[in-house]
């Protein structure tokens, strides 16, 4: 028979896969129940926790408790922040610790007051030397601050965070790979970094998720991604060129083998490839600056855009939301601009 216990905070959130799951706090901004509801477990737990809270054990809410909130116990990890993509959470978890430092055992209504969002400006431009790591460590606060507002916790209603403008204004209009760059690797790449290449140049994916491909990922006409940062799937299709290398390197037995593998037909790890690509893009015969991996991503949108393809289209294919794919095109729109304008006279010229 249910148990009905009186005075549960019930929380219902969407996870990054659509569906959603629901939370029970033993009070509004209170910890959360780990019991199974309407159990005699529950009740037990609801029972220890207020008495914890009657003889005096309940903390003072402080940004310390409110981060924890937020990433729950390391042996314990909240499922809202298991969700985000396991880079995000290694950039929150340095972010915080910078944070704990800054502001120990600072009271949470402290953070309510108009004096505090100064206070994160001048801790937001002490580390105006470096940009990206100061907007980082911004968006991380500011993350927990929205989750607090979301979930009703430590009386939390505004976020300090918000109207800081950011430090890193790196836009990389200029950072495309160009056709020259893109001949001179197809021609000195080894093959065990030349497909990496060749998949992100013609799929547009993250380099994480490109490593990560596996031989049941591959078709023979699609590649299948699932996308580490959004979770979403999305089937690519591979050109002829990148069908041609995939189908020639496609092993008898492809029930576990990653298809991108390094130099020792080994997985690759993040650092190694890393490691891998810098040492090619600094050998004699190729001699890249100027462009990085990632910068791919940005050449697939934009090459795709100067082409003629649509925004929504763009945005199908890659996996990204139409908003990114705008951002992109605005950001280097002088690369695109002039395959557009182009495509205009052209299509006038057919009348």
């Amino acid at each position: 028979m249910p148990i009905k216990t009186g005075g549960i905070h019930k929380v219902e959130r969407q996870l990054a896969n659509g569906s959603v799951k629901v939370y029970y706090y033993a009070w509004r901004g209170g910890p959360q129940m780990k019991a199974k509801p309407h159990t005699e477990a529950f009740a037990v737990e609801f029972a220890r926790l207020k008495e914890e809270e009657i003889v005096g054990n309940k903390k003072i809410a402080t940004i310390e408790t409110l981060i924890d909130h937020f990433t729950g116990p390391e042996h314990q990890r909240n499922p809202d922040f298991i969700s985000l993509a396991q880079s995000t959470r290694i950039d929150h978890l340095y972010a915080f610790k910078l944070v704990r430092n800054t502001w120990p055992e600072c009271p949470l209504a402290f953070t309510q007051t108009n004096g505090f969002k100064g206070d994160v400006s001048t801790w937001h431009s002490s580390m105006r030397a470096n940009p990206r790591k100061a907007d980082k460590a911004l968006f991380s606060l500011s993350k927990v601050f929205s989750y607090a507002i979301e979930t009703e916790y430590g009386g939390v209603e505004k976020n300090p965070c918000r109207g800081i403008e950011r430090l890193y204004n790196g836009s990389r209009k200029q950072f495309l790979w160009s056709g020259d760059q893109i001949a001179l690797l197809r021609k000195q790449l080894e093959p065990h970094l030349l497909l990496p290449f060749e998949i992100a140049y013609s799929t547009g994916q993250r380099q994480g998720d490109i490593l990560a491909l596996t031989w049941k990922h591959w078709d023979g006409t699609y590649l299948q991604f699932t996308q580490s940062k959004t979770g979403k799937e999305l089937k690519v299709k591979a050109n002829s060129r990148l069908k041609a290398m995939i189908d020639a390197l496609l092993p008898a037995n492809k029930d576990k083998l990653r298809i991108c593998l390094n130099s020792r037909s080994r997985p690759w790890t993040k650092d190694g490839f890393k490691t891998s690509w810098g040492k090619a893009m600094d050998s004699e015969g190729i001699k890249i600056e100027g462009v990085t991996y990632n910068d791919l991503r940005g050449t697939f949108i934009c090459e795709r855009a100067s082409e003629g393809s649509s925004i929504q289209d763009i945005a199908r294919a890659t996996g990204r939301s139409i908003t990114d794919i705008m951002s992109v095109v605005e950001r280097h729109y002088l690369a695109v601009e002039q395959g557009c304008v182009d495509g205009v006279i052209d299509r006038m010229e057919m009348k």
